[in-house]
């Protein structure tokens, strides 16, 4: 008798809070806040006593990293850094604060209206980001070796994941819009060992009260 593979498990943890005035933070180096990395802890601390972490992936971007490297090394985890994780590149527009952009306030409503036909000057397209994003996502997905997967990354990357799986239009601004990724949030996917399993979502967007971990 052989023995059976459990299903792979992917928990996507959105960064903590940043230690920056509020604007678009797309490839932007932002640090986190001393609150950010506490909130990470405590979702991934609660987590991983509940369903050990196998290996880590993260977003290069510091306000990952720094968590992603720090956890992984203390509690002995693999750690794998990939661009493909990292946030939507927002061009000229990128971790410029709020109320310093009044002047081009009519391309940030047009670019928020429909990101995929509005892209930032000199940004990256939505188009583009949706592949990049998609491509680590499936390669993960052919791994299922009935581990757990950490993934450290930004909000725009888990709203692609999730579309993906959903087979939503990601395309709709009102994807990004309204389904709402708290910062240091939990979202949970569940793929079973046999070839033809798809992915199942557990989770979107819990805190530690809230994740599933049965």
């Amino acid at each position: 008798m052989t023995n059976q593979i459990k299903p792979s498990r992917f928990t996507l943890l959105r960064h903590g809070s940043v230690a920056g005035r509020p604007a678009l933070y797309g490839q932007t180096n932002v640090a986190l806040s001393d609150q950010g990395l506490k909130d990470m802890y405590s979702a991934v601390e609660i987590l991983d006593k509940a369903e050990p972490i196998d290996k880590i992936y993260s977003s290069p971007l510091l306000r990952c990293a720094m968590f992603a490297e720090a956890y992984g090394e203390s509690h002995n985890h693999d750690i794998y850094l990939d661009h493909r994780l990292s946030e939507m590149d927002f061009g000229r527009f990128d971790g410029i604060p709020y109320d310093r952009l009044r002047q081009h306030w009519d391309k940030l409503e047009a670019f928020w209206a429909n990101p995929y036909k509005n892209t930032p000057p000199e940004g990256e397209r939505l188009k583009q980001f949706g592949i990049r994003v998609k491509s680590i996502w499936n390669e993960l997905q052919q791994e299922n070796q009935g581990q757990h997967y950490l993934l450290v990354c930004h909000g725009g990357v888990i709203r692609i994941i999730l579309a993906s799986i959903l087979d939503i239009d990601w395309k709709n601004a009102h994807w990004f819009s309204r389904l709402k990724v708290d910062y240091a949030s939990i979202s949970q996917i569940e793929i079973g060992s046999h070839k033809k399993s798809t992915p199942i979502i557990k989770c979107i967007g819990a805190k530690p009260a809230g994740l599933l971990t049965d």
